[in-house]
């Protein structure tokens, strides 16, 4: 896999800036191979998850979806044809500092806009000269030729280049977009759902997607252990959901929904999902306290849980948290390329049984994570078994709910590769214990 040179990836001379653009996040050699064998004749998605994946692309122009339409990525079967993002001409700045991996650039959009009529200003040295100036317009010049009125017609117009006198199937993730692009078609373009298609590829990680998580994996570390100094007798618990989130931002991450999921202490942390209730809660002595935090990092998940009590732990407590433990090391264990889940989880479950708990009342989910957080090759494997690939990243989670003590919980991120295990985490899996 390699990244062809993009029209933005240069370093501007003598600036210090380096504007070549990153490794690419997705694995263009396996998308190909899963389109010919789908049939599909191109990929083009809209999506911010699919669009950062499939260019790098994700400006906040983007990510904050002012219109309906706004940047693509078009991916053809065709090795010899390449792929091509698709911005507005007021993003093609973003595209100086931030290049696409992808081949080639394409702008849409109005010559007499404000951002096309300042470009044209610049292009022509007009206003005082910047670092950037040099390579806006050498950006500039080079999308000119390519240049379509809309998003729809840019993408028309690769099509029509790489797919002749044949009907085209276009893979899109977003269907409102693909009944347009059929009917701008005349009968040529059938769409499908590009859902499952992306969510195969994705099953697998390339390095700098595993990059990407570890770095994810060590703001939710730093996070988690700025939750944990929230927790006291006394305390609030929104002291510790408050930690959580004031260490995500200063690390720019952000929570997955509207707190990093689940926060929880005493007898009802088994089961409590209403934040608001939650929050107003105080800590007690002898509490366990669960916490399972997820946060996203440039639209990538982390997801890892550990558990504290508050003042010494009670018997039962060490030998919840025990058997915790051990399941997961048991699962973990066996966990390489070609094993089923559903069998470490059986062997997850003995190990509950073993020390005298119910596996009924125990959690024990395997999920692949990455650009969701349940990153399923086939959404059906969320209730079911599903064999590990190599490179893939997974979570095995170890909740027991207990009625008494709340629960226990332990979890991590791993890359399943054939020479061992990999935990982005570096977090111990100790029990925290509060005084």
């Amino acid at each position: 896999m390699s990244a062809s040179k993009t029209p933005g990836a240069t370093a501007e001379q003598g600036s210090g800036l380096d504007f070549r653009p990153p490794p690419p996040l997705a694995d263009l050699d396996r998308l190909r191979a899963f389109m010919k064998r789908a049939g599909v004749d191109a990929v083009c998605v809209k999506e911010d998850a699919h669009l950062f994946y499939l260019s790098g692309h994700a400006s906040d122009s983007s990510l904050c979806h002012f219109y309906d339409d706004w940047a693509c990525a078009v991916i053809t079967a065709d090795e010899g044809s390449p792929g091509v993002l698709f911005v507005p001409d007021y993003d093609l700045a973003y595209q100086v500092t931030r290049p696409t991996w992808l081949p080639e650039l394409r702008v849409y959009g109005s010559e007499w806009s404000s951002a096309a009529s300042l470009m044209k200003e610049i292009y022509a040295g007009i206003g005082i000269e910047t670092e950037l100036r040099q390579p806006l317009r050498t950006l500039f010049e080079r999308t000119r030729p390519t240049m379509s009125a809309d998003l729809q017609a840019g993408i028309m117009n690769v099509l029509a280049q790489t797919v002749r006198d044949r009907p085209v199937t276009v893979a899109c993730d977003d269907l409102r977009f693909a009944a347009r692009l059929e009917a701008a078609g005349d009968g040529r373009i059938r769409t499908v759902d590009a859902q499952g298609l992306l969510r195969q590829v994705r099953a697998v990680k390339t390095e700098a997607e595993i990059a990407l998580l570890r770095q994810a994996a060590h703001i939710n570390d730093l996070a988690l252990t700025g939750a944990a100094q929230g927790i006291g007798e006394g305390r609030p618990w929104a002291d510790m959901v408050q930690g959580y989130r004031r260490v995500l931002a200063e690390h720019g991450a952000k929570p997955l929904g509207e707190r990093g999921m689940l926060f929880n202490g005493g007898p009802d942390g088994g089961f409590v999902l209403d934040h608001e209730y939650v929050d107003r809660k105080r800590f007690a002595r002898g509490d366990t306290v669960l916490l399972d935090a997820i946060c996203i990092y440039r639209l990538y998940h982390a997801d890892m849980a550990r558990t504290a009590v508050i003042g010494e732990p009670s018997p039962k407590q060490r030998r919840m948290f025990e058997a915790v433990d051990e399941a997961l090391s048991a699962a973990e264990d066996g966990l390489r390329p070609g094993v089923q889940t559903a069998d470490l989880a059986r062997r997850a479950a003995e190990v509950m049984r073993k020390h005298g708990f119910d596996p009924k009342l125990t959690t024990l989910v395997f999920h692949p994570i990455g650009l969701e957080i349940f990153d399923y090759a086939d959404q059906a494997d969320a209730f079911g078994s599903w064999a590990v690939e190599e490179n893939a990243v997974v979570n095995f989670e170890v909740f027991y709910r207990d009625p008494e003590e709340g629960g226990m919980h332990l979890e991590d991120s791993l890359v399943v590769r054939s020479r061992g295990l990999d935990r982005l985490s570096t977090l111990p899996r100790d029990l925290i214990v509060v005084a």
